[in-house]
């Protein structure tokens, strides 16, 4: 009687760990073997804004994506918290990218309110 259950567990487990996620498409254009295939996600701290000079008036976050150890350029998706209107810009490496507000906002603005970013990065981490 246990040993059907166990077995029945040891079979859900290892479907758990199988990795599901299909890279269609890089910035890079890289492609490397499914099992390589990572996803990264995470949220920044209210309070890292900076004001731009790249964008005048505008302020940005960067997003130090080193742990998730891409050895080519992810693909990035980013949602800024609330009414913020954030894009993507200054994609450098598969480590750091920077995320800047849409419509004009101080850096004293973004991080009074506490803003935040969530973003997700979906790349390689294998050969």
């Amino acid at each position: 009687m246990l040993l059907p259950l166990i077995t029945a567990l040891l079979l859900l487990a290892d479907v758990s760990v199988q990795n599901e996620l299909k890279i269609i498409s890089t910035p890079d254009r890289t492609s490397r073997p499914d099992p390589c295939a990572l996803t990264c996600a995470g949220v920044t701290a209210g309070g890292d804004w900076v004001d731009s000079a790249l964008y005048p008036g505008r302020s940005y976050v960067m997003i130090n994506g080193q742990e998730c150890g891409f050895l080519s350029l992810p693909v990035v998706t980013t949602v800024g918290e609330g009414a913020l209107g954030v894009f993507l810009d200054g994609l450098t490496s598969g480590n750091r990218f920077y995320v800047y507000t849409q419509d004009k906002v101080s850096a004293e603005r973004a991080n009074k309110n506490g803003w935040r970013v969530h973003w997700s990065a979906f790349g390689y981490n294998c050969e």
